[in-house]
C-alpha cells in the first residue's frame, strides 16, 4: 500500500492508516476510517495533491480462519469535506448562491455516480458470494436471523427460505447439536470460532432421516462502528466425502494390519527404492526384527551371494514394468541358517493409479523342495532297481487301481504301456483263474491282509504260465494304507516239475534216469525259486521303508525264504524216506548247503549293488544338471582341494605341487569334480615304499587351457587307456576302494565342458592325465 501510495511515516495520514490495518490483523473485525486526509501524486511528478477520503477496511480469511489479505473499500471525499467547511464559514450561508447550487448539483451528480459504481461492485461480489465454492452465510443480531447464505450453504441445509428468520427456527435440529450455543459464545465474547471435520446432522426436506455431514468452518464475529458485535459470518466446507475416504483408508489399514500381522506367511511392502516400509510378524521373525527396524532394514544382505541374480533380476524387471513377478531365492534366517523362499510379488497404485512401490508374500519352501527332491531320488532309486530285476513289479492306489508296471511286465507280458493299467489287469489271467484272483485281491483290500496267489498269466508267446503273486501294503504313521507294492514270479517250471513228481508218486515204476532228471530240475528249481524269493524280499522290504535306505538289512524278509526252505527239507525228507532210489546227492548238497552258501552270497551283493546303484543316479543327475559358467580362478580351486588331501598326503608321505595354472570361465562344480577325482585318484595308487609327487601344471593355448595332473604312482598299462574311462571297469591291481565309475565321470563332465582326456603312463613309473577345456566355455558347446 505505502509503496503504490507513499507517504511519510511521521505524518498523521500514515500513522492512521497504518493504525487501521493493524487494528484489523489483531482483531480480525472490519474498521472505518470516516475520513482521512491523504496526499496523492500528481501526473507527470508534478508534486502531490492533498485529497480527503472515508475508507472501510475488511478482513478475509482462508479456510484455517486466518487473515489473508484486507478489502479495502475508499470514496474520494474532497468536494464535499471542502463544500462543508465553506458552507461553515461563508457568509452566504443565510442566503441562496447560485455558485453553490451549481457545485452542488455537480458534486451530487459525482456522489450518484459513485454510488452507481459501488452497486456495480456489490452486485459482482454478490456474485462471487453466490458462486463461493465454499458454504457462506451470515446472521445478525443475539437471534442469529440471517441475512444472507450462498447457494453452497443453501445445498447444505436443504433449505431456500433462511433470510429473515432465526437459526433456531429456521434449522431447529443443530439446537441439541450446540451449535446455537457457540454462536451465542461467538456473539458475545467477539471472539472467532474454528471448527475442524465438525459433525452435524441435517434433516432432509424430502422428509428422509437426517444426513450426517463432517464440516471446516469458522464463525466470525461482525463489528458495527461502535466496535460492538452485530452479527456473525459463517463461512466453511463440506468435508464429509473427504472425511469418510481418510476413515476408509484407516479401517483399510487397519484390517490390512489385522490380517497381515495374523498371517502365517511373510508379508512385506517396499517403496519406489525398493526399501522396506512394512514387514508383518511372520516376516520380522524370520530375520530377526522388531518393528522398529525395520524402516533401517537392508533386505539384500540377507540374500545368499548365489542368489543375487535370480531374485533381483526378476525384481528389477517387476520394478521397471510395474509387474507382478515370482521367484526363488534362499534368504539367512536369524539363527543363521540359508532358507529357501518363494516370492509372489504385485505393483501397489494409489487412487490415481500412480507406482507406489511392491508388496509381496515369502514362503518358506525349504522343507518342501528337500521332500521333493528326496521323493524324487527315491522315485529314480525305485524304478532303477525295479528294472534291474527279473521279478515283474506291479504297484496300486490304496484302492487297488494299477498306475504301475516295471519294464520287466511289459517285456514278459509283451502288451504296449499303459493298457494293463485299473484294472484291466485281470484280463491277462487264464479264464479259469480270473474269478479266484479277483476275489483274493478284494479280500486284501478289504482287510490289509498280504496278497498271496498262484495264478496263469499269459506271456508275449500266447502261452499261458504260472505265476506266483505277492503284494504288500505300505502304511503311513497314521496306520492307513498309502500304497500296495506287488510281483510276479514265473514260477512255470517249478509247477510242472511238481505235478511231473506228482505224477511219478502215483506210477508204481520209474527209471532211475528220469529220477535223475526230476531231481535234478527239482533242485534247479528250488534254487531258481530261493532266488527269485530272495529278490522278493529285497524289494518288499526296498517299498516298506519307502526307499530311503535301499538294500539295507536286506535279510529282514529271510523267514519267509527259511520256511519255503523247511518246506523243501521236509519234501525232500518224505522222498528220501519213501522213495530213495529218486534221491541223488547233488540234490542233498543243494538242500543242506548250496542254498545257506547262495544266501550269503546274495547278502554281500548287494551291498555292492546299492554302491553302483548309488552311483548311477549320481552320475544320472550329474548329466541333467544345468552347466552354469563363470570365471573359475583354478590357482585357488586346486589349493582348497589340496588342502582337502592333505591328511591323505601326509599318510603316505607325499607332496602335492600346483605349478602356474591359467583361470578360465566354466562350470564351477564340474571343475572341481574333474580336478578332485583325478587328484583324489593320483593320491590313491602312488607307489607304496617310494616318497609320492603329484604336480598340476597349465597351459593357455589361446581360445582354450590344457592342464595336467603328473604323479609318480604305479602307473598304468597302455592297453588299458581306454578301458579305465569305462563304467564299471578298472586296471591294475584292485587293492583301493572304488567302483569304477570316477575316471567315467571325469570324461562324461570333461566332454560336456565341450574339451577332451587323455593318459599318459610308464607301469611302475608314473601317470599323466592331460585335460584340454575352452577358456570360455558356451551353452552350444555342452555335448549332446
Amino acid at each position: 500500500m505505502f509503496e503504490a501510495f507513499p507517504s511519510d511515516p511521521e505524518s498523521d495520514s500514515h500513522k492512521q492508516l497504518s493504525a487501521s490495518f493493524e487494528r484489523v490483523i489483531r482483531e480480525k473485525a472490519t474498521d472505518h476510517l470516516p475520513l482521512i486526509e491523504y496526499a496523492i501524486a500528481l501526473p507527470d511528478n508534478q508534486g502531490f495533491e492533498t485529497r480527503f477520503w472515508s475508507a472501510t477496511h475488511t478482513p478475509m480469511f482462508d479456510e484455517s480462519g486466518e487473515v489473508i489479505a484486507i478489502l479495502q473499500h475508499t470514496v474520494d471525499v474532497t468536494e464535499l469535506h471542502q463544500l462543508r467547511n465553506f458552507a461553515k464559514t461563508s457568509a452566504m450561508l443565510s442566503g441562496p448562491s447560485a455558485l453553490i447550487e451549481t457545485d452542488m448539483f455537480r458534486r451530487a451528480q459525482a456522489v450518484q455516480e459513485v454510488n452507481q459504481a459501488l452497486t456495480k461492485e456489490r452486485q459482482h461480489l454478490q456474485d462471487l458470494f453466490e458462486q463461493a465454492p465454499g458454504f457462506i452465510a451470515a446472521v445478525s443480531g443475539p437471534d442469529h436471523v440471517f441475512t444472507m447464505a450462498n447457494a453452497a450453504y443453501r445445498n447444505l441445509v436443504d433449505r431456500t427460505d433462511l433470510l429473515g428468520k432465526p437459526v433456531i427456527e429456521a434449522l431447529p435440529e443443530i439446537v441439541g447439536q450446540g451449535f446455537v450455543d457457540l454462536l451465542d459464545r461467538v456473539y458475545r465474547s467477539g471472539e472467532p470460532f474454528v471448527g475442524r471435520g465438525v459433525r452435524i446432522f441435517l434433516n432432509q426436506s424430502s422428509g428422509e432421516a437426517a444426513e450426517e455431514h463432517f464440516l471446516d468452518f469458522v464463525y466470525q464475529p461482525i463489528f458495527n462502528r461502535e466496535g460492538a458485535v452485530s452479527g456473525i459470518f459463517v463461512q466453511g466446507h463440506d468435508v464429509t466425502d473427504h472425511r469418510r475416504a481418510e476413515e476408509a483408508v484407516r479401517e483399510s489399514e487397519q484390517r490390512f494390519r489385522l490380517v497381515a500381522e495374523s498371517a502365517p506367511v511373510m508379508l512385506w511392502m517396499g517403496d519406489l527404492q525398493g526399501k522396506c516400509v512394512y514387514l508383518n510378524r511372520a516376516q520380522r521373525e524370520f530375520w530377526g526384527l522388531d518393528e522398529a527396524a525395520v524402516a533401517g532394514f537392508e533386505w539384500g544382505d540377507m540374500l545368499h551371494p548365489d542368489d543375487q541374480t535370480a531374485l533381483f533380476a526378476p525384481f528389477s524387471q517387476g520394478m521397471r514394468d510395474h509387474a507382478p513377478f515370482t521367484t526363488e531365492a534362499r534368504f539367512k534366517r536369524a539363527d543363521g541358517e540359508y532358507r529357501i523362499v518363494q516370492t509372489n510379488a504385485q505393483p501397489r497404485f494409489d487412487s490415481s493409479g500412480a507406482f507406489l512401490g511392491m508388496i509381496g508374500v515369502n514362503v518358506d519352501i525349504t522343507e518342501t523342495r528337500r521332500a521333493e527332491n528326496a521323493l524324487r531320488d527315491s522315485e529314480e532309486r525305485f524304478r532303477a532297481i525295479a528294472n534291474s530285476i527279473d521279478q515283474l513289479i506291479w504297484a496300486t492306489r490304496p484302492d487297488g487301481f494299477h498306475d504301475y508296471y516295471n519294464q520287466r511286465w511289459y517285456e514278459y507280458t509283451g502288451v504296449p504301456e499303459g493298457s494293463t493299467d485299473g484294472a484291466s489287469w485281470n484280463g491277462m489271467f487264464h479264464p479259469e483263474d480270473q474269478e479266484h484272483a479277483w476275489k483274493v485281491w478284494r479280500h486284501s483290500l478289504e482287510t490289509g491282509e498280504p496278497y498271496h496267489i498262484e495264478y496263469r498269466l499269459r506271456h508275449r508267446s500266447g502261452q499261458y504260465r504260472w505265476v506266483l503273486g505277492r503284494a504288500q501294503p505300505v502304511f503311513n504313521e497314521e496306520g492307513q494304507i498309502t500304497r500296495w507294492y506287488g510281483t510276479c514270479t514265473d514260477i512255470h517250471d517249478f509247477k510242472q516239475a511238481q505235478e511231473e513228481l506228482r505224477a511219478s508218486r502215483e506210477k508204481a515204476i520209474q527209471s532211475e534216469e528220469e529220477t535223475r532228471r526230476l531231481a535234478a530240475m527239482l533242485a534247479e528249481r528250488v534254487s531258481e525259486l530261493d532266488a527269485a524269493n530272495e529278490e522278493i524280499q529285497r524289494f518288499a522290504y526296498i517299498v516298506s521303508h519307502d526307499l530311503r535306505a535301499p538294500l539295507v538289512n536286506i535279510m529282514g524278509f529271510t523267514s519267509e525264504l527259511e520256511n519255503a526252505q523247511g518246506e523243501i527239507e521236509s519234501f525232500y525228507k518224505t522222498v528220501s524216506e519213501t522213495k530213495p532210489e529218486l534221491v541223488v546227492k547233488s540234490a542233498g548238497e543243494a538242500i543242506e548247503s548250496d542254498l545257506p552258501e547262495a544266501i550269503g552270497f546274495i547278502r554281500s551283493s548287494t551291498v555292492k549293488m546299492d554302491k553302483l546303484i548309488n552311483a548311477i543316479l549320481r552320475l544320472s543327475r550329474e548329466g541333467r544338471r544345468v552347466l552354469t559358467p563363470e570365471p573359475v580362478h583354478m590357482s585357488q580351486l586346486l589349493e582348497a582341494q589340496h588342502h582337502s588331501l592333505t591328511h591323505q598326503l601326509h599318510e603316505r608321505g607325499a607332496e602335492l605341487v600346483i605349478e602356474k595354472v591359467p583361470d578360465l570361465v566354466s562350470d564351477r562344480l564340474a571343475i572341481e569334480q574333474i580336478f578332485g577325482n583325478l587328484m583324489d585318484n593320483a593320491v590313491k595308487y602312488l607307489e607304496p615304499g617310494r616318497p609320492g609327487r603329484i604336480v598340476v601344471r597349465g597351459h593357455d593355448n589361446g581360445l582354450s587351457v590344457r592342464y595336467e595332473i603328473e604323479d609318480n604312482g604305479r602307473g598304468i598299462d597302455e592297453k588299458d587307456y581306454e578301458r579305465i574311462f569305462d563304467l564299471f571297469r578298472r586296471s591294475g591291481t584292485q587293492d583301493q576302494q572304488g567302483e569304477g565309475i570316477g575316471l567315467a565321470h571325469v570324461r562324461a563332465l570333461v566332454r560336456r565342458l565341450g574339451g577332451a582326456i587323455s593318459v599318459k603312463s610308464r607301469l611302475g613309473e608314473g601317470t599323466t592325465f592331460t585335460v584340454t577345456l575352452p577358456k570360455y566355455i558356451s551353452m552350444s558347446s555342452e555335448a549332446a
